[in-house]
């Protein structure tokens, strides 16, 4: 279909309500940079499903737009503000988004390996699909297995999700376990279980009610919820968290903003720093080779290596190299190498 035919299906959508005018006049501008298909020499019937297949292309991009547009906003909402204003803000954001998509009215597709919820609607899979997708107001009953899951709006998994991709930036509930190789979401994810995947990256409101398991990286920016474990290669954070039972990884970089809390932190190298405003760590046990701390609160920490730096209340130190800011207060320190009590 020419691209002349393409921005008139738009247009109309715009009219009807369907789309905003900032989306319209984004898909507008791609449009724009497509090639003008060829000139056939000899004109051929369409097949019977061209204006399904056009229509689907435009809620795609309608789609990747709102995608887009949320993460950006999601991303200048946590540099601007606080946790707790950067997820209320993320909440009223998302109810536009839900009510907006609404007016689309029910529309499902599922076509082989494919199933898209533009509008409303309810569906089942019993069986492994290549790509899932909502851009509205979904529902899953029963597990969602998608090599590809993506979800903008607001969209429940009753039971368990397993996918390779899996990339929310909406409102996302999942009833059970989840599974990826890859986990994005920039808007609120709920999960009832576990989370476990490769590569973790919230910069929204994630909350996990088991645990965060067999992941390489998390990477948290807003709100992280877990209320039980989380075990991974590298954690960053720059926000506010709260961990049930601990963390355990390899490297730990932690950039206060707000008030994080977590029972025990388990790492080789481990940095904790003040972000904006009054952020601050509590915690009761630190176990690391390099540790460095800023606004901490902690009953024991023991490293070869220690540096509390500014704004820190440490009941106790176990280390063979100790340094202490200033402004901050060690109760006990005793050296690991021989047990010899440093206290002053």
């Amino acid at each position: 279909m020419k691209k002349e035919e393409l921005l008139k299906q738009l247009e109309e959508r715009l009219a009807r309500g369907e789309i905003g005018e900032e989306t319209y006049k984004e898909i507008k501008a791609r449009y724009h940079e497509m090639p003008e298909e060829p000139v056939a020499e000899k004109e051929t019937p369409a097949p019977a499903d061209t204006e399904t297949a056009t229509e689907g292309d435009i809620s795609a991009m309608v789609q990747e737009t709102i995608e887009a547009a949320l993460e950006e906003v999601g991303q200048r909402l946590e540099t601007t503000f606080g946790s707790g204003e950067f997820e209320r803000r993320m909440e009223d954001i998302g109810r536009s988004v839900r009510e907006a998509l609404s007016r689309l009215g029910p529309r499902v597709e599922a076509k082989g390996k494919r199933i898209i919820i533009s509008g409303a609607g309810v569906v089942s899979s019993d069986t492994p699909i290549e790509e899932f997708k909502c851009s509205g107001s979904g529902k899953v009953t029963g597990d969602l297995r998608a090599t590809k899951v993506r979800i903008s709006g607001a969209c429940r998994i009753e039971g368990a999700c397993e996918s390779e991709e899996f990339r929310s930036s909406g409102s996302a509930k999942i009833g059970s376990d989840l599974r990826a190789r890859e986990f994005r979401s920039s808007g609120s994810v709920k999960i009832a279980s576990d989370l476990r995947a490769a590569e973790v990256t919230t910069s929204g409101s994630l909350a996990v009610k088991g645990s965060i398991l067999d992941a390489q990286e998390v990477s948290a920016s807003g709100k992280l919820t877990v209320g039980d474990w989380v075990r991974t290669q590298e954690f960053s954070s720059k926000g506010r968290f709260n961990i049930g039972r601990g963390l355990e990884a390899q490297e730990v970089a932690i950039h206060l903003t707000g008030t994080s809390r977590v029972p025990s932190i388990n790492a080789k190298e481990i940095s904790v720093r003040r972000g904006r405003g009054d952020g601050r760590l509590k915690v009761e046990e630190i176990d690391g080779q390099e540790i460095y701390l800023e606004s901490t609160r902690a009953q024991l920490v023991r490293g070869e290596s220690v540096s509390i730096g500014p704004f820190c209340t440490i009941d106790r130190v176990e280390s063979e190299r100790l340094e202490i800011h200033e402004t901050s207060t060690v109760k006990e320190q005793q050296r690991l190498t021989d047990g010899e009590d440093l206290t002053t």
